[in-house]
C-alpha cells in the first residue's frame, strides 16, 4: 500500500500539469487517505503541499491554511529545512489573499531566511518575489522594488524564465503606481517579451548563438595576433643578444646579425599580409551579414503582402455592410492582430483577433487562425460563434501540440466573433478576453465576455458561452483588440486606456465612418508622440 501513496500523488501531478484541478485534487486526497492507513506516523507532506496550492487557487483559504500549517509543523518537528521555504511561501500567499499585512510579511520573511539557510537560489528568487508582494500589500513600493532587485540577482544564476516574466510584470506595476512611467514602459516591454511565443525565444537564442560564435572567432584571431606579436618580441630580444655579441665576435657576428635582420623583415611582411587578409575577411563577413539582413527584410515584406492578401478585403465589407471602417496598424512589418469576415447562411460574421506575440511569430499565428476559420465554417459547416471558437481552440491546441506533449504551448489568441442577422436584426456573438461596443444614440453599450483565451490553459476544458442581443438601424458596432488602449504616450507616458477610448468613440460617433477612422488614427499618433508603438492595433466599425 505504500507504493499507492506515491502512485496517487504522481497521478495528481499529471492532472495538475494538464490543468485539471478537480482530478488532481481527487488523487492527492486519495494519497492522503492511503497514507493514513499504511503509515499513520508519517505525514504525506508532498500531497499536502499540492492540496494547499489547489485550495489557494479555489480561494478556499481556510482549508488551504489548515493543510499549510500541518506541513509546516511536521517539517519543523522533523527538521526538514529544505521544505520550510515553500511552506512559508504558501502561508504568505494565503495571508496576502486575506489582506493580513503583518502575517503576510512575517511568513514571506521567514521564507527568505529559510531559503538562505539552505543556499537555494531557485527557491530564494520566489521567496523574494513573495516578499515584494508583502511589501506591496503594506503600501511600501520602495521595499517591494528592492525585493524584486534581489529576486532578479537569484534568477540570473538559475535562468528561471517564468520568474523573470513575473518580476518584469511586477516592476511595471510598481513603477506605474510611482508615476515612473519610463521604467513602467521598459518593464512592460520586458514582460511582453517573456510572454511571447517559443518562436520568438528560438529566434533570440539563434541570434545569441551567432553573436557568441562571432565573438569566439574574434577572440581566436586576437590570440593568433598575440602569438605573432610574441614572436616579434622574441626576435627583438634575440637582436639585442646579437648586438652584445657583435662587439666580441666582430665581422662574423655582424654577418649573422644581417641574416637575422633579413629573416625579421620577411616575418614582418608575412605578418602584414596576414593582417591584410584578415581585414579583407572581416569586410567579406560584414557584406554577407548585410546581404542576409536584406534577404530577411525582403522575406518579411513578402510575408506582409501574403498576410494582406489573406485578410478580408474592403470590397467584401462594402458588399455586405451599409458602411464600415477598418483601422489596422501593425507594430512591425507583419501583424499578430488580424480581422476576418464571411457571409454564411444569410448572416455576416466578423472577427477581430489578437494572437500571442507580434511580428513574424504573431503573423504566423494569425494566418493559421484565418485558415482554421475558413475550414471550420466552409468545410465543417459550423456557424454558431461559440461552436466556432470551441472548434478553433481545439484546432490551435492540436496544431501547436501534435504529439500530445505534457508541456503545453501557451500560444493562442484573444478575439471577438460577431454574427449579424440583418433580416432579423439580431447580433449573436462569442468572445475570448475581448469586449466590443455598440453606440446607439446617446448610449454606449459594452458587450459581455468569456474570461479565457482561444488556446491552451487552465480553462481549456470550459466551453465558450454565446450571447444574443437586438440591434437597431443606425447602431454603430465597434470591435477591436487591446493594442489601441495599451499604447503608451501623452505628457506622462501613460497608457491610453479603454475609458479614454470609449470617450473618443462616443464623442465622434455622429461623424461619417471614414472621419471616425481618421480621428482614431490621428489621436493615437498624437498620443504616442516619439514613443515606440508597443503592440499591433486593429479597430473595425460597422454601421447597421
Amino acid at each position: 500500500m505504500r507504493g499507492q501513496v506515491s502512485l496517487y500523488n504522481s497521478l495528481g501531478n499529471i492532472y495538475s500539469k494538464r490543468k485539471d484541478s478537480k482530478k488532481s485534487l481527487y488523487y492527492y486526497l486519495q494519497s492522503v487517505a492511503v497514507a493514513k492507513i499504511c503509515q499513520p506516523d508519517i505525514l504525506p507532506v508532498a500531497a499536502y503541499g499540492n492540496i494547499v496550492g489547489i485550495y489557494t487557487g479555489y480561494k478556499k483559504l481556510d482549508s488551504a491554511m489548515y493543510y499549510a500549517n500541518l506541513c509546516l509543523d511536521y517539517n519543523l518537528k522533523n527538521n526538514n529545512k529544505d521544505r520550510l521555504s515553500n511552506n512559508y511561501i504558501s502561508l504568505s500567499e494565503i495571508y496576502y489573499e486575506l489582506k493580513d499585512k503583518d502575517k503576510c510579511f512575517k511568513a514571506a520573511t521567514d521564507a527568505v531566511n529559510a531559503s538562505i539557510a539552505i543556499n537555494d537560489d531557485y527557491t530564494l528568487a520566489h521567496c523574494y518575489i513573495q516578499l515584494s508582494n508583502a511589501h506591496y500589500l503594506n503600501k511600501n513600493l520602495k521595499l517591494a522594488i528592492e525585493a524584486l532587485d534581489k529576486a532578479t540577482i537569484c534568477v540570473k544564476k538559475t535562468g528561471d524564465i517564468p520568474a523573470l516574466e513575473t518580476i518584469a510584470e511586477y516592476y511595471s506595476l510598481y513603477y506605474e503606481e510611482l508615476d515612473d512611467f519610463k521604467n513602467s514602459l521598459r518593464y512592460f516591454k520586458e514582460y511582453k517579451m517573456y510572454r511571447d511565443s517559443a518562436l520568438n525565444y528560438e529566434s533570440i537564442q539563434q541570434e545569441k548563438n551567432a553573436e557568441a560564435k562571432y565573438e569566439n572567432e574574434k577572440k581566436q584571431k586576437e590570440i593568433e595576433l598575440l602569438g605573432e606579436k610574441q614572436k616579434l618580441n622574441e626576435a627583438e630580444n634575440q637582436k639585442k643578444k646579437i648586438y652584445l655579441s657583435a662587439a666580441l665576435l666582430g665581422i662574423i657576428v655582424l654577418g649573422f646579425v644581417l641574416v637575422i635582420l633579413y629573416r625579421n623583415n620577411v616575418l614582418k611582411q608575412k605578418t602584414n599580409k596576414n593582417l591584410e587578409a584578415f581585414n579583407k575577411e572581416i569586410n567579406h563577413q560584414k557584406e554577407l551579414v548585410e546581404v542576409k539582413n536584406k534577404e530577411i527584410t525582403d522575406s518579411i515584406n513578402y510575408a506582409k503582402r501574403i498576410q494582406q492578401s489573406i485578410l478580408t478585403s474592403d470590397n467584401y465589407f462594402k458588399k455586405h455592410t451599409t458602411d464600415f471602417f477598418i483601422l489596422f496598424k501593425p507594430k512591425d512589418i507583419v501583424s499578430g492582430d488580424f480581422y476576418w469576415a464571411l457571409s454564411h447562411e444569410h448572416k455576416f460574421m466578423v472577427m477581430t483577433a489578437d494572437c500571442t506575440g507580434h511580428g513574424v511569430p504573431g503573423a504566423m499565428m494569425s494566418m493559421m487562425g484565418i485558415n482554421f476559420l475558413n475550414e471550420i465554417v466552409n468545410e465543417k459547416k459550423i456557424s454558431n460563434p461559440a461552436d466556432i471558437l470551441n472548434q478553433l481552440r481545439g484546432d490551435i491546441i492540436k496544431a501547436l501540440n501534435p504529439e500530445g506533449s505534457t508541456i503545453e504551448s501557451k500560444d493562442g489568441m484573444d478575439c471577438c466573433l460577431c454574427s449579424f442577422d440583418f433580416n432579423e436584426m439580431k447580433l449573436t456573438y462569442s468572445n475570448a478576453n475581448n469586449n466590443f461596443y455598440i453606440i446607439r444614440g446617446k448610449e454606449l453599450i459594452v458587450s459581455k465576455s468569456n474570461k479565457m483565451p482561444v488556446g491552451a490553459g487552465h480553462t481549456a476544458d470550459k466551453l465558450f458561452e454565446e450571447f444574443v442581443m437586438d440591434i437597431e438601424k443606425g447602431d454603430l458596432v465597434i470591435t477591436l483588440t487591446d493594442g489601441y488602449a495599451d499604447q503608451f504616450g501623452g505628457q506622462k507616458g501613460k497608457k491610453f486606456k479603454y475609458k479614454q477610448l470609449e470617450e473618443l468613440l462616443f464623442t465622434n460617433a455622429h461623424l461619417p465612418l471614414k472621419d471616425i477612422k481618421t480621428k482614431l488614427n490621428e489621436s493615437i499618433e498624437y498620443w504616442r508622440g516619439d514613443l515606440e508603438q508597443v503592440d499591433d492595433i486593429c479597430v473595425i466599425g460597422i454601421k447597421i
